[in-house]
């Protein structure tokens, strides 16, 4: 039976932090107070749950990453991310700035409560005091990771939050993503393999996360050495593809860690963003023809080499994890046909939804939330950080095969393997290719284009139905410190670079 890790309003313990407004917030006064927490274990328990309901607050815009790289479009300003996505963004807009930081803020900062506080409360076992501090660390280093990654160095803040924090400088990215590894080694030497409750973080979790930070920082020794660790525990790929999204198969053998959700109480609003509307969403999340292109023919080869393609029916004989992730134009949703009100560009999203082609799934309503966890670490980007990392210290060696190979041949997909003979340089780009397949609205993209520094390359001129992009590679490759920031007196932050 799925749980979901969250907490009440009303901790005055759970101090959020944030360099704006006030800086200690407590959603009231009436419930529980800081002189009568921290007395035993189901207090701990709600202040760590805490910290977790910040991932899920944070989270719930998972799906919009992919909405500003060349995977999909989002064709409304309000909800936060359109302009990132046009090059036009500033200091001050969209939200997603602004909520990104904020989010990861309050949840380091209740993180940091609960390390500073849990030791202090008699009678608790030594596994399970081992466990909270390994989950608040791994948290932690979630939080400041994300960060990092889009922000580049950000205040550095180890401690429960106080009033001055909020003129603190900001640290370099460097020592924001040492003090991430620092905390994840020493997360996963607390951590257990499996915990009672499901969506606690293990020590599985600590170490992908640490593979991951260490693969965006070309730390290619050490991520593949994490990355091989997490292959060789209990993982196995999920033989489904198409059904590794859904929430009958949630927390199978392939997933790592995810954000639990659980409908309708603390769910999320996928489905709906994703959903055409045409067959009852937004349409607020659609893929772009440039994504559906790169799928490659059943043969392995690309469409302009195969003879598999057919020019009337482009979208036929590809790999099958297209029509796993996508529904083309042609196809039908729920019985409707794509493309022929509202959806923008003809594609809309399979994955993350329980619309098929035919049947009568019915549209979950606002402001109903479904239940999908939002996979966060699973076994195949494990395997493909191995192969990455692997890839770029060596060459292409027989693992590098084996991993990217194992990934094609799950059975729903049962892809042809890569090529033998594949230089440095040719599996590169085969990885790369793969990781955009295989990873899909999985938030990962957007990471992968700035790190491999080809974002220009992928943006600069690509047309949606808004218009054409644009991305300065002089200022777009960080996310600007949010504006709000430099209006609290006394302030030491420095702005990124064009902003």
């Amino acid at each position: 039976m799925k749980t979901r890790i969250f907490v009440f309003a009303g901790l005055v313990a759970l101090s959020i932090y944030s360099c704006t407004e006030d800086v200690l917030e407590a959603d009231s006064t009436t419930q529980i107070s800081s002189a009568t927490f921290w007395k035993n274990q189901s207090d701990v328990d709600l202040a760590l749950n805490g910290v977790y309901d910040k991932l899920g607050d944070l989270e719930q815009n998972y799906v919009y990453f992919d909405m500003i790289t060349d995977n999909g479009y989002n064709n409304y300003p309000w909800e936060g991310f359109k302009a990132i996505a046009d090059g036009t963004h500033d200091n001050r807009n969209p939200a997603a700035i602004n909520s990104t930081w904020d989010e990861c803020l309050r949840g380091i900062g209740r993180a940091n409560v609960v390390l500073d506080n849990y030791e202090n409360v008699e009678g608790l076992g030594e596994e399970y005091k081992k466990s909270v501090r390994g989950e608040s660390l791994f948290l932690r280093a979630y939080f400041y990771f994300k960060l990092a990654d889009l922000y580049g160095g950000v205040p550095l803040i180890l401690e429960s939050p106080k009033l001055e924090h909020g003129e603190l400088p900001r640290d370099s990215k460097e020592a924001v993503v040492n003090q991430v590894i620092t905390d994840l080694e020493e997360a996963a030497s607390l951590l257990p393999t499996s915990q009672a409750n499901t969506g606690k973080a293990t020590q599985g979790a600590a170490l992908a996360l640490k593979a991951r930070v260490h693969l965006y920082n070309e730390q290619w020794s050490e991520a593949a050495a994490s990355a091989e660790e997490v292959m060789g525990m209990s993982y196995s790929l999920f033989p489904n593809y198409r059904d590794l999204f859904r929430e009958a198969n949630e927390n199978n053998e392939e997933v790592i860690f995810d954000v639990q959700f659980i409908s309708p109480e603390d769910g999320n609003f996928f489905e709906l963003f994703i959903g055409g509307v045409n067959y009852g969403g937004w349409s607020s999340i659609v893929a772009l023809p440039n994504l559906a292109e790169d799928y490659l023919m059943s043969d392995g080869l690309p469409a302009d080499e195969s003879p598999l393609f057919d020019p009337d029916n482009p979208y036929e004989n590809r790999d099958p994890r297209l029509k796993q992730t996508l529904f083309v134009p042609g196809s039908t949703t729920n019985g409707v046909e794509n493309g022929t009100v509202g959806d923008f560009t003809g594609f809309n999203f399979k994955k993350y939804t329980e619309y098929d082609e035919e049947g009568e799934v019915t549209p979950t309503p606002w402001p109903t939330r479904t239940g999908l966890n939002a996979i966060i670490l699973r076994l195949a980007e494990m395997m493909l950080t191995y192969a990455e990392a692997k890839n770029e210290l060596s060459g292409p060696d027989a693992s590098v095969y084996e991993a990217i190979n194992a990934i094609r041949a799950r059975s729903s997909v049962n892809m042809p393997p890569l090529p033998a003979g594949l230089t440095k340089e040719q599996m590169r780009e085969a990885i790369r290719h793969e990781r955009r397949i295989e990873l899909v609205l999985e938030g990962t993209r957007y990471s992968d284009i700035r790190r491999w520094r080809i974002a220009e390359d992928v943006m600069n001129g690509l047309v949606d139905p808004g218009g054409t992009r644009t991305f300065n590679p002089n200022r777009d490759y960080l996310w600007p410190i949010p504006g709000k920031e430099f209006d609290i007196e006394g302030t030491q932050l420095e702005q990124n670079p064009g902003y």
